[in-house]
């Protein structure tokens, strides 16, 4: 064990007020927020040449199983 983790075990394991609390969840917002930010610069490029047809995308279009699989399915509902 190092010598910090003893003190970094106290701070895990000791009760915190709300004050604390809210702090530590504001830094993990900045963090994840400053993350998301990095990824989404990096992807955004990528994503533009992924996009040949938009309109596909806005139709609404669900997803459905294949007529295979489909049918398959309801010979075993029926069967049971």
């Amino acid at each position: 064990m190092m010598p910090y983790d003893s003190y970094r075990l106290y701070q895990a394991e000791r009760a915190k007020s709300s004050a604390e609390i809210r702090h530590a969840d504001e830094q993990a917002g900045r963090l994840a927020s400053a993350a998301s930010g990095l990824f989404r610069g990096i992807t955004r490029p990528a994503r533009a040449v992924r996009r040949p047809y938009p309109a596909a995308a806005r139709s609404g279009a669900c997803y459905r199983e294949p007529a295979g699989r489909r049918g398959r399915m309801a010979e075993t509902m029926e069967g049971s």
